[in-house]
């Protein structure tokens, strides 16, 4: 591998997107931030610069890039893959830190999607495999960036449209990422390292936007709660993930492994061991996203 590793970063703009970057520029690394405002990217690049710079780390400005992609949209995530590959003749990392919790709905797109899992699933599913040359060149890591949530899909309603509940759709997708982190790591053993990463409970309370996220009522009470006694900082996740990124175990020993921050997971994760459960998705993701001919 490059003595410089470039790695891309989605979701830099959230707590763990923004804290796995740091930690990736810390270690001397090309980060591409990545996510669908322009004025927030332009904001956590220069929020790097001046945590390096407090650091005392002397940190190249052209060591920091950002890339604009709205992962609910298909053809800007097209676009955007596209543009990647023009920019970066080298990609050794692709992080997916991407998650979004609407309230109400279903919310649909244009295009028919439901935002959530065409911004959770979809994007990100197209945006890795439209990038998957690229890495193959460089034994690439995919990191994806998971939780715990329960909800096994509805073959009938993938995209949680009918019957509608916010909480249990998000934990649908969330299932979807174990087991497309699963899949990725059988389909493309031995050419990329796909691997599933449990930040833990880790949110940023200085986060201005935190309060716009929670959900209404008592489930809203309840994490509000949570959060105050028992949340992380960030720091706590994105540190160990950068070490495993740059430094980490060999590659080829790793792929298709979960890690809860610095510790690799031995019990099996149901999701992400579930061939076809993984292997239904895949095609489905596929044909939805136009990968594939239908």
């Amino acid at each position: 591998m490059p003595e410089q590793q470039t790695i891309l970063v989605t979701g830099a703009t959230g707590s763990i997107g923004r804290s796995a970057a740091l930690g990736l520029a810390r270690r001397g690394a090309k980060v591409v931030l990545i996510g669908r405002r322009p004025e927030k990217l332009a904001t956590e690049m220069e929020g790097i610069r001046a945590a390096l710079s407090d650091a005392g780390v002397d940190y190249d400005q052209a060591d920091i890039a950002t890339l604009v992609v709205d992962f609910s949209a298909m053809d800007t995530v097209r676009n955007a893959a596209q543009e990647a590959l023009d920019r970066f003749p080298v990609i050794d990392g692709l992080v997916l830190s991407v998650g979004v919790l609407a309230q109400g709905g279903p919310t649909i797109l244009p295009g028919g999607h439901e935002l959530m899992f065409a911004t959770n699933v979809m994007g990100p599913f197209l945006f890795t495999e439209l990038l998957l040359p690229r890495l193959e060149t460089s034994n690439g890591m995919v990191v994806h960036v998971i939780a715990h949530s329960r909800g096994a899909p509805d073959w009938e309603d993938i995209e949680s449209i009918q019957h509608h509940r916010s909480a249990r759709a998000f934990n649908r997708t969330k299932t979807c990422n174990r087991a497309m982190a699963g899949e990725l790591a059988r389909r493309y053993g031995g050419r990329i390292c796909s691997v599933s990463y449990d930040p833990a409970f880790v949110i940023d309370r200085s986060d201005p936007d935190l309060k716009k996220r929670w959900p209404k009522g008592f489930l809203g009470f309840f994490w509000r709660a949570m959060t105050v006694l028992f949340a992380k900082h960030p720091s706590v996740a994105g540190e160990p993930m950068a070490e495993l990124i740059l430094a980490g175990p060999d590659r080829s020993e790793i792929n298709g492994a979960m890690f809860k921050l610095d510790k690799r997971m031995e019990k099996p994760d149901g999701a992400m061991n579930d061939v076809e459960l993984g292997r239904g998705l895949w095609d489905e993701l596929a044909a939805r996203t136009g990968l594939v001919a239908v």
